[in-house]
């Protein structure tokens, strides 16, 4: 099968507010690098990546390559993405599937990365990775009370990289824009406008930096990468 065009949009325009600290979490350093150029280096490890783009809030400290394209970002995810892919369909030549990632996932196995654009090759629609829920869940109120027992079973938490057949997702995140929604991701997205999403069982050590408490975990992942 031709290997369809795909490029890639990592988001990287966070305020980062349960990270509770004094810059985002994207500008974070682990071994030197913050956490926007291990984003790039795994996915530059695909050689099969057209373009990366990288999404950013305006008068970011960043500085982007010359190899590489910025976009600047809006108020939520929802609103980011969508400015991407709006971006990306003006573009003179239009990919065929689009790739999102979020910076914050920097212990990405590339190992998945590649069965993912491999499988993602051959979907009409896309997929993402993700892995089964393993620990009892519970639902609580504000004061932390458990309120109520969530069976677990055929439940997943879904990672990014996530790829997807570009126009089925600039459709699906233009009618959520029209509508003033927001999702989490564009599994959500996809699955408002009608499309089957599948999940690909990856590696759970995928965690993505939102608290404090994440950091020690994801710098001892780091080292055995």
């Amino acid at each position: 099968m031709k290997n369809k065009i795909c490029d890639a949009i990592i988001l990287a325009a966070g305020t980062s507010k349960r990270f509770n600290s004094t810059s985002p979490k994207q500008f974070l350093k682990i071994n030197n690098k913050n956490l926007i150029d291990i984003a790039i280096d795994n996915l530059k490890s695909l050689k099969k990546i057209r373009n990366i783009y990288i999404v950013l809030k305006k008068n970011n400290p960043y500085k982007v390559k010359k190899d590489l394209k910025m976009i600047i970002g809006g108020s939520t995810r929802t609103k980011s993405v969508y400015k991407s892919l709006s971006f990306v369909s003006k573009t003179e030549d239009v990919p065929d599937n689009i790739l999102i990632h979020d910076a914050a996932r920097p212990c990405l196995d590339i190992r998945d990365l590649k069965e993912l654009f491999s499988k993602g090759n051959k979907s009409t629609t896309g997929l993402s990775l993700g892995y089964p829920l393993t620990n009892a869940l519970k639902k609580v109120n504000s004061r932390l009370e458990v309120i109520s027992n969530v069976k677990r079973d055929n439940l997943y938490m879904s990672f990014t990289p996530q790829i997807f057949n570009f126009s089925k997702l600039f459709l699906a995140y233009t009618d959520i824009i029209r509508k003033e929604q927001n999702v989490d991701d564009e599994i959500e997205a996809m699955t408002k406008s009608g499309h089957k999403v599948k999940l690909m069982k990856s590696s759970p050590r995928n965690i993505k930096l939102t608290y404090q408490d994440d950091l020690e975990v994801i710098k001892a992942l780091m080292k055995k990468i």
